[in-house]
């Protein structure tokens, strides 16, 4: 899982607790690491890492791109406007990523004051979920309509997995729980009493990240599948035109 926004490890009071979180379920077997997996399944490594660099990137790029359009040139001034994917990927997320399957990459910095509406704020938001959507998309063409095969199978395996992976960017990244996008969308709808009442919940967005990541799965409790999982498999069935 890939989580777009403030960096959960850095500059974050939490940021130790989840750090000792995700090695100790490292460690322990708890996560399915993706480096485990690349000695015995080349290709599902490689389309793994394929999937997350064209994901994040796009997902930052459109971001800094829709908050331009709005208005807020900050993105722009600090390089963000790019499809280079090292101005959006964060070293130590990546690195994530890799080992336990978890990570983030860097935030787009965001002046909500210089947008020409609240509205705005929203669009800004949406934007990076729904490129993950239209980059899936681009992917399941060849895959769904056949012209995949003219190249052969691991090109489909990867072709599959930047699709599936994008899908749960996306599906992920709309949870409204600080720092995702979802979170922020709900503040551009609110009226501005409501809005700051949002705001102060900010802080409560690690807890619950942890809670549904680690603690409730430990209890036996499954949130990610039917919140994350199970819609993002139905998106993806849906833009391959099939079931899987």
């Amino acid at each position: 899982m890939i989580a777009r926004g403030a960096g959960p490890l850095g500059g974050n009071p939490f940021g130790v607790l989840i750090l000792v979180l995700l090695l100790f379920y490292f460690l322990t077997g708890g996560l399915h690491s993706p480096i485990q997996n690349a000695g015995r399944d080349p290709v599902g490594f490689i389309g793994f890492i394929v999937a997350i660099v064209l994901g994040i990137t796009v997902h930052e790029f459109m971001h800094a791109y829709t908050a331009h359009r709005m208005g807020d040139d900050t993105a722009r001034q600090m390089g963000r406007l790019s499809l280079d994917p090292r101005r959006h990927l964060d070293l130590f997320g990546s690195l994530l990523i890799v080992l336990v399957g978890f990570g983030y990459g860097k935030p787009v910095p965001v002046s909500e004051g210089r947008l020409r509406s609240p509205l705005a704020f929203s669009l800004v938001a949406l934007a990076g979920p729904l490129t993950n959507v239209a980059l899936a998309l681009v992917a399941a063409l060849p895959l769904r309509f056949g012209a995949a095969g003219v190249v052969g199978g691991d090109y489909e395996r990867i072709l599959f997995l930047v699709v599936l992976y994008n899908c749960l960017l996306a599906v992920f990244n709309l949870v409204p729980v600080p720092p995702l996008d979802g979170s922020r969308v709900v503040y551009g709808l609110l009226p501005p009493r409501q809005a700051y009442a949002w705001r102060t919940y900010e802080q409560y967005g690690p807890f619950i990240l942890l809670a549904m990541i680690f603690f409730l799965p430990y209890l036996r409790i499954d949130v990610l599948g039917p919140v994350v999982i199970g819609p993002a498999r139905g998106l993806a069935a849906l833009l391959l035109g099939q079931s899987f």
